[in-house]
């Protein structure tokens, strides 16, 4: 991947890590951060003069990872959490990461002029207004997130957005692949892609003078269709703004200069009219899709879901049951999704499901699920949409299945 360099005597980087918020999306895939590749990463773009990791360390979850961070080059701040109840009695935990990430960011853009550059590795939509603040100074601002679960108001604001499960280290079937930055060959045209090509270069030629022909255009042209064929198929939104980024990733620097920088809605909508690609506007902004998708799936795009709430450890939790309380609550599960007429198993089912095997309260019972997440016993396994009853308005809620690389679920289900 090619990158553009920082600007003369501001070649530094600062790598600003949410590291609960990148661990626990990681974990609901089943994955893990690596320190390392996240600092390799992060020195595409210069040399990593400031890196900080921040969560609260006194959280069971986070509490052995600080000395391996620090051994790693991310220093560990500790940032405070506040636990608190939902009025449907589930617990939340509110912590201050995005404002103590946000300070540091404003001090360091202060008193580090030599930082061109700022990394942050978050999908949490919070760090918008840090972002928009860090470019009207100057700076160039990168957000690392994971596919599933990054905020598309943050992509839209980024410079350069980088995915951890497909840019910063893929999964072994996904690196084995032909690797990105090269445009897409097209040995025989089909002509919709030839008329789309011919109809940008027309809508980018009313702007100004273009330096490109429509052959090239038929190449870049391809890349935005496998750009949305990709984002599709694994059921993630594309907005608009983020096909001109994806580009930037995928094509040789000159080239994307040339041909497509500032010119991806000429790309769609030239797609658009020629029937390779929807064009759908919702919420004041302009998303893509693949041509055969039903208009219930173009209808209302929606924006990276919000993450299951944390446990509270100071309450009841997964870390409070004894061995056998353990076996008891995985095989109450497992017995529960695989119960006739069950398809699949929503936050509420598993806490109606719980309830009696640990005979506590029902805000117990919900902090404890919450935790079970957290821990890696749960995890998110779809999402599905839904219909309100007396509306009929689509809503979109989160599906759950047992982690069957969890050592726990191994033992209670007898799969060791």
């Amino acid at each position: 991947m090619r990158e553009l360099a920082n600007g003369p005597g501001h070649d530094d980087v600062a790598l600003l890590v949410d590291w609960e918020n990148l661990k626990f999306s990681l974990v609901q895939r089943n994955r893990k951060p690596n320190v390392t590749a996240l600092r390799e990463a992060a020195e595409r773009f210069g040399r990593v003069a400031y890196a900080r990791a921040y969560a609260d360390w006194m959280d069971p979850v986070q509490a052995g990872d600080p000395a391996s961070l620090y051994t790693a080059g991310l220093e560990p701040v500790y940032v405070l959490t506040r636990r608190y109840t939902t009025a449907e009695g589930e617990t939340r935990i509110q912590n201050s990461v995005d404002v103590r990430l946000a300070v540091d960011c404003v001090e360091a853009s202060h008193l580090y002029p030599n930082i061109g550059t700022f990394v942050i590795a978050s999908g949490d939509h919070s760090f918008f207004h840090v972002v928009t603040l860090l470019r009207a100074r100057g700076k160039r601002v990168v957000v690392i997130g994971v596919s599933w679960a990054t905020s598309a108001q943050l992509v839209q604001q980024a410079d350069v957005v980088l995915y951890y499960d497909l840019d910063v280290e893929p999964e072994v079937e996904r690196a084995g692949a032909a690797p990105p930055g090269e445009p897409v060959a097209v040995a025989k045209v089909e002509p919709r892609l030839a008329a789309a090509a011919a109809r940008a270069l027309e809508l980018a030629q009313a702007k100004g003078p273009v330096a490109a022909e429509p052959r090239e255009l038929v190449d870049v042209l391809g890349l935005v269709l496998t750009i949305v064929e990709e984002f599709r198929r694994d059921g993630r939104d594309l907005p608009l703004s983020l096909v001109g980024q994806e580009l930037q990733k995928r094509m040789p620097q000159a080239e994307f200069q040339r041909l497509a920088r500032g010119r991806a809605g000429d790309f769609a909508r030239a797609l658009h009219e020629s029937g390779l690609v929807k064009v759908v506007n919702a919420d004041f902004t302009d998303w893509l899709f693949l041509p055969t998708e039903r208009a219930e799936a173009t209808g209302r795009p929606r924006n990276a879901m919000p993450e299951p709430g944390r446990y509270d450890y100071a309450r009841f939790n997964y870390n409070d049951l004894t061995d056998e309380q353990r076996r008891a609550v995985v095989v109450a599960i497992h017995d529960e999704r695989y119960k006739p007429g069950v398809n699949w198993l929503t936050f509420n089912r598993v806490v109606e499901t719980l309830k009696p095997v640990v005979r506590r309260e029902e805000t117990d019972v919900k902090n404890l699920v919450n935790s079970l997440i957290s821990w890696g016993v749960l995890r998110v396994a779809e999402t599905k949409v839904g219909h309100a009853p007396d509306t009929g308005a689509q809503y979109e809620y989160r599906t759950f299945e047992l982690d069957l690389q969890n050592p726990d679920v191994r033992r209670a289900l007898r799969l060791e």
